[in-house]
């Protein structure tokens, strides 16, 4: 039943999935933004805007309550991380839950409850209290689970991501802290003599550059992260060359296919060495090359829904969907997401030429991909709601088409072999890689940034 619910909205990023579990449940809720915690005045410019531009984006119906206090919020906000917290949530979710009777809805809630880092209990409980006090109903969900799903999804529709809390104080904290990690781990350099142990550590390294662009923290998040990629391919081929080289720790490779020479003008692991070698181990062999220390497993498989829970789909963080028969794609999307882990599709790329025309977006967004369009109507039929991001290409089709894979299968179910290139086929699987790599780049920022 469609509920009347007010969502306190803290911003976009965090709004996205609560927004779509919501809609799920066939419930319709209307922003309100009143957030006078969020400070500087360019901080809160830029997550108000965002929210804005998001809702309208999606046809949600929003409410403005456009207080910058800085002034105010110093005044009545302890300085106290355990007092402030406390007195914040309230600040916000009276107002919500004021404005929420004042313009009649029935229910209300608040995206901070997706956060991981905020007080989760305390939030549910002022939302309780204020509720009470103002007879309105609190509706409450746990979204945390959606966190990572939702933070993927605002990064690809390109929102401003914030990098602290809010409040000046979080911003002075985050500060601190930074700036005292820097001179415990020694990348401050005090003497011009003395090149710290930390980048010792490091130099020569075949991660030397990228800690230089991430910070040595961010090379240990990725040496934990652990990514199953489905289709060693054209797409998935580069997708896990390109996690290799960036210091992920843990990578599966799965596909059943072997190596032919019409593989060799996209595949990374198809030369004139490997030709009927499987994909699967020959790829692994070429990224133990590049990296000794990378966790590598291989299997020489087909995924189907009979041998599913033997991949441990649930144990990775991330997995990368490249594979090119429409009922094992449709059996993957639903088992990754049935047990909530981050999925990043591969949709066509045969038959396409201009690399500039690869984009990223949610399944339900996308346009001109034939391949996304037999995913979009396979889903429905199934009666899957759910939502991920995919990477595809607004190129329309160079000649007939119905299933845009490299090679889709035809009704004889022999493999149809359609035209494709590896400039194209390659910026898709580094678009993938780049996607979980941002992923956990950026949740690492959130996490340094919050603490």
């Amino acid at each position: 039943m469609n509920k009347n619910l007010l969502l306190h909205s803290c911003c976009a990023p965090c709004s996205v999935a609560c927004v779509d579990s919501l809609r799920n449940e066939n419930i319709e809720p209307h922003i309100f933004w009143y957030n006078p915690n969020i400070h500087l005045f360019t901080e809160y410019k830029s997550r108000r805007d965002c929210l804005i531009n998001y809702a309208k984006g999606e046809n949600i119906k929003f409410a403005i309550d456009d207080e910058y206090g800085l002034g105010s919020f110093i005044k009545t906000i302890s300085p106290e991380k355990k007092e402030r917290c406390g007195q914040c949530y309230t600040m916000r979710l009276e107002k919500a839950a004021s404005f929420a009777v004042q313009e009649g809805y029935r229910y209300y809630t608040t995206t901070l409850l997706i956060s991981p880092y905020q007080d989760h209990e305390a939030i549910k409980r002022t939302c309780e209290e204020m509720g009470l006090k103002y007879g309105v109903e609190f509706l409450y969900r746990d979204f945390r689970p959606l966190f990572r799903e939702g933070q993927a999804k605002a990064r690809a529709k390109g929102f401003f991501m914030q990098k602290y809390c809010g409040c000046v104080f979080s911003e002075e904290e985050r500060f601190l802290k930074f700036r005292n990690k820097e001179l415990e781990t020694g990348n401050l350099i005090k003497d011009n003599h003395k090149i710290p142990d930390t980048l010792q550590s490091i130099s020569n390294s075949p991660f030397e550059r990228l800690s230089l662009l991430t910070g040595v923290e961010a090379l240990e998040k990725l040496k934990k992260t652990s990514v199953l990629i489905f289709g060693a391919g054209g797409v998935g081929s580069w997708a896990a060359e390109a996690l290799v080289r960036s210091g992920i720790g843990k990578i599966g490779i799965i596909d059943n296919d072997v190596i032919c020479a019409s593989n060799i003008n996209r595949q990374v692991e198809a030369t004139s060495l490997t030709l009927g070698h499987p994909k699967a181990s020959a790829l692994k062999k070429r990224l133990l090359e590049i990296n000794p220390e990378c966790d590598i497993t291989a299997r020489d498989e087909l995924f189907c829904l009979e041998n599913a829970n033997e991949f441990k789909i649930e144990k990775a963080d991330f997995v990368i969907d490249a594979i090119d028969t429409i009922n094992h794609k449709l059996d993957l999307i639903e088992k990754t997401r049935n047990v909530n882990v981050t999925l990043f599709s591969s949709m066509g790329m045969a038959l396409k030429i201009d690399p500039s025309k690869i984009k990223t977006a949610s399944i339900w967004k996308t346009d001109v991909c034939p391949l996304a369009r037999l995913v979009r109507q396979g889903l429905r039929k199934r009666g899957f709601t759910g939502d991920f991001t995919v990477v595809y290409s607004s190129e329309p089709a160079m000649g007939n088409l119905k299933n845009s894979c490299a090679e889709a299968p035809s009704h004889t179910g022999q493999k149809k072999a359609n035209g494709s290139i590896v400039t194209v086929t390659a910026t898709a699987g580094l678009m993938l890689a780049s996607l979980v790599i941002n992923n956990v780049l950026n949740e690492e920022l959130s996490v340094r940034n919050l603490e």
